[in-house]
């Protein structure tokens, strides 16, 4: 059911304490709540009118106007235009290249995702920056290793040997062997029930410093392919 809609005029003004917008009313002074309201809304009601009017008339001319014959076939309009940009913008022609290239750092600011920065260490102790081209270019490698060599690690799960970062190691680790910096307030972990030790000595002694591999994930690696292979020899020598 649709509503009825009555227009406001001298036989349907509008009802006494109505508090809503009335069109060009707060320009007008001197005179009663209704005749205000009878004279704003009539002369929007007429505008609005009129506007529609013009509207209907302009799509009747659209509409009944005869279309203009064409002078010429779009194929020469195509033609003009191209030579007409050749003339006076020699450098804008064929196809303009807007892919960015994949080692373009991000702008300042940015906090979107980087490739590599969570899963390696390679923006450990290096600025935003830094840490940002170190992962792109080790991103970069990596996907061109893939295209030249289809059969290579990294399909099959392996971790890759691509040297691609270009930062000094005394970065790469944050818990390092020769320990924490003095006044160091953070985790140092497996040692918060420790006691009796120095604070040098239980940094050095912590197994994610006393290592000498890359990374602490790369120690663990090593550490259980140790003992898993330890574990297989034993059962070799249990069943010989």
């Amino acid at each position: 059911m649709k509503p009825i809609r009555k227009y406001v005029d001298v036989c349907n003004p509008l009802l006494p304490g109505y508090t809503g917008y009335i069109p060009q009313r707060c320009y007008r002074v001197g005179t009663s709540y209704g005749n205000d309201s009878l004279v704003c809304m009539t002369s929007m009601y007429n505008a609005v009118q009129r506007n529609n009017d013009m509207k209907d008339e302009l799509r009747y001319i659209a509409a009944t106007t005869p279309r203009l014959p064409p002078i010429c076939c779009n194929e020469d309009v195509l033609q003009a235009l191209y030579e007409y940009n050749y003339k006076h913008h020699p450098y804008m022609l064929g196809t303009k290249e807007t892919k960015r290239s994949l080692l373009e750092p991000p702008i300042p600011g940015w906090t979107g995702f980087v490739p590599r920065a969570k899963v390696t260490d390679l923006g450990d102790g290096v600025r935003y920056h830094e840490m940002a081209k170190n992962c792109y270019q080790d991103f970069k490698n990596i996907i061109d290793q893939v295209t030249c060599d289809p059969s290579s690690k990294i399909n099959k799960g392996e971790k890759p040997n691509v040297e691609v970062s270009h930062v000094p190691k005394v970065y790469h680790r944050s818990y390092r062997p020769e320990g924490m910096i003095p006044k160091y307030t953070g985790h140092v972990p497996h040692q918060h029930l420790t006691v009796g030790k120095t604070y040098g000595n239980l940094c050095r002694s912590c197994s994610a410093c006393s290592h000498k591999e890359a990374c602490y994930g790369a120690y663990l690696t090593k550490k259980h392919r140790a003992e898993w292979k330890h574990q297989k020899n034993r059962e070799c020598d249990v069943k010989s």
